[in-house]
């Protein structure tokens, strides 16, 4: 009998029987962990990004594209990522821009470069830099100016130093006519609403200063006595809704402010108080109008849109006249007028 017969018991078979499942469990585990490490090395190899940098492409998907659909060198295809690595590939893709809105970006930016129109009181101005300038002259001799008696009101005579004549032909020695109204007749579409600035019609010495103004239509203008004696303005308007008026204005600065809702090519003023005060005011319903200078010169306000218009030159004494232009992106067009003196050859 050998030794480990004589030392062996009973009791000895179940521990064989608890030993022997013990090792077969453990062999399985070993083999099974034997054959997943290449999962393990296949799964590291698959790019990875740090959350700063750009994903790579293979990452980049769209909305309906299927993950994973080109091949990673050195791995398997698979259907579906590793669950350990979705969050990562969730915060890393790249918001996508819905394609209305990719679209809209450059028109969007493209017309913030672009010049907007300006608006002016309820219509839009040209951006075009079209400038119409000119000349009026006066043809045929006129007649003398009248010298002024003020000896009616002997404050208005104490505020001249030298004899005061009429304003009917104040002509340069070229020819050049001031107090000449130049506007634009017609050919203008849409409406301007009336400026806030008040220009003024003062009173200087007994006399209307400026002989010939402008103003638009609804536009607010100031009346004013400049002088230490009693005045009293009576306008005599005949267009549309445009009222006559006449009150007085006695006290030296009084203003009073008037304005005109319809279009007139002349408002008469005159004063009852010293007949020899006039002054013409022409209304138009647009911002486009000049009166002409000393040397009979004019320059219509910017702006004007392309287009043909026709403008008028009308003088309270010379009468008036009209000429046809079409004007285009920069033009610089010079319109000049020839008006007559009444009853001249």
């Amino acid at each position: 009998m050998s030794e480990f017969t004589q030392n062996s018991s009973p009791d000895d078979k179940p521990r064989l029987v608890v030993v022997v499942p013990v090792i077969l469990v453990c062999l399985g585990a070993i083999f099974f962990l034997f054959n997943s490490t290449p999962w393990v090395r296949k799964e590291s190899s698959l790019p990875q990004t740090n959350g700063v940098s750009e994903a790579p492409a293979a990452m980049m998907r769209t909305k309906h594209e299927p993950l994973n659909q080109n091949k990673v060198p050195g791995s398997r295809t698979l259907s579906r990522p590793p669950s350990r690595l979705l969050p990562q590939r969730r915060a890393e893709a790249p918001q996508e821009v819905p394609s209305a809105t990719a679209v809209l970006q450059p028109q969007t930016a493209a017309a913030a470069s672009e010049p907007a129109p300006v608006p002016a009181g309820g219509a839009f101005l040209s951006t075009a830099d079209i400038e119409i300038s000119g000349q009026v002259t006066l043809s045929g001799t006129p007649p003398p100016e009248i010298r002024i008696d003020m000896s009616s009101d002997a404050r208005c005579g104490q505020l001249h130093n030298t004899p005061v004549t009429t304003r009917h032909y104040l002509v340069d020695k070229d020819g050049g006519l001031p107090n000449v109204f130049v506007y634009i007749k017609s050919g203008l579409n849409g409406k301007w609403a009336a400026p806030a600035q008040e220009p003024l019609l003062d009173q200087i010495g007994c006399l209307y200063e400026p002989y010939v103004m402008g103003v638009m239509v609804n536009q607010k203008f100031q009346i004013k006595n400049s002088d230490p004696t009693l005045h009293n303005v009576h306008a005599t308007p005949y267009q549309g809704d445009n009222r006559e008026f006449n009150f007085a204005q006695p006290s030296q600065g009084q203003v009073n402010e008037k304005s005109f809702p319809n279009q007139e090519g002349f408002v008469r003023f005159k004063c009852n108080v010293h007949p020899w005060m006039f002054a013409y005011v022409g209304v138009v319903e647009h911002p486009f109008f000049a009166v002409t200078s000393a040397d009979g010169t004019f320059r219509l306000p910017p702006n004007l849109p392309p287009g043909t218009y026709t403008l008028e030159a009308v003088h309270p004494k010379a009468g008036s006249a009209t000429r046809q232009i079409t004007v285009n992106g920069s033009d610089r067009k010079t319109v000049d007028f020839t008006l007559r003196v009444p009853n001249s050859p």
